[in-house]
Parts: structure tokens; sequence; C-alpha cells
């Protein structure tokens, strides 16, 4: 499951089924400029936290700056979702 909401200051979103350690690596890589994904760099630069937390089945992401679910939920999905299907 992938849910995300607009809030006051960002955006937050549920992913279930994934191992948190492996949506963290995958920010970590788009942060840093070295993912494989379509990461808009215009986007990246609005964005001023990504906290991450959750259980084994169950992450959370938090993500804070001048972003709403419209604009970065393409991106997530594509990055997070589709790219974990190949391994």
């Amino acid at each position: 499951m992938f849910k995300i909401n607009t809030m006051k200051n960002g955006i937050s979103a549920t992913l279930t089924g994934f191992k948190k350690e492996d949506i963290t690596a995958k920010i970590e890589a788009c942060q840093e400029g070295s993912c494989e994904c379509a990461c808009d760099p215009e986007v990246m630069k609005k964005i001023e936290n990504i906290e991450i937390s959750g259980s084994d089945n169950e992450t959370h992401i938090t993500v804070t700056g001048n972003i709403d679910a419209d604009t970065i939920a393409p991106m997530m999905q594509e990055c997070l979702l589709n790219n974990n299907k190949e391994k």
C-alpha cells in the first residue's frame, strides 16, 4: 500500500510491504543525486527534511518543505515502488 497526504508544511506517506532499510537507502540515494529515478532536481531543492520511521512492514515518511502530494507522489511511486519490483 502507498498512501500520501499533503500536510501544512510538506507531505506524509505510509508504505506497507517494504523494509524500512530499503526505503531509507533509496531516499538517501535520491537526496545525494545518485539514484536511478527520474527525480526532478527542482523538486528535490524544495525539500527541507525527510524523516523515516516505522516497523518492518510499515514505513512512515514525513517530508517537510515547499511540496505537496500531487507533485511528489509520482516521483515517490516511481522511485520507491516501481524500482523495488526489479530486485
